[in-house]
């Protein structure tokens, strides 16, 4: 997509730690993404791929060129 960036990263957070972002103590995640930049994403971007297990799973964030969320799509 033009004017668009992406970023790949792998999640791996636990139905443990998921208590954490809803009792409010964590509102966002850091991530390293492959190329090995450093990325903040608000939790609420995360809930629709929450399981009773956890979030677990290979991502792909895309921004604006000026890095607004656009969205967060699973890959695997």
């Amino acid at each position: 997509m033009f004017g668009y960036k992406s970023y790949r990263f792998s999640m791996a957070v636990t139905k443990d730690q998921l208590l954490n972002v809803y009792s409010g103590a964590v509102k966002r995640f850091r991530v390293r993404s492959v190329e090995g930049l450093v990325l903040d994403i608000d939790a609420k971007h995360l809930r629709q791929f929450t399981t009773e297990d956890g979030i677990y799973g290979i991502f792909e964030l895309t921004t604006t060129s000026d890095n607004k969320f656009l969205k967060i799509t699973k890959i695997g």
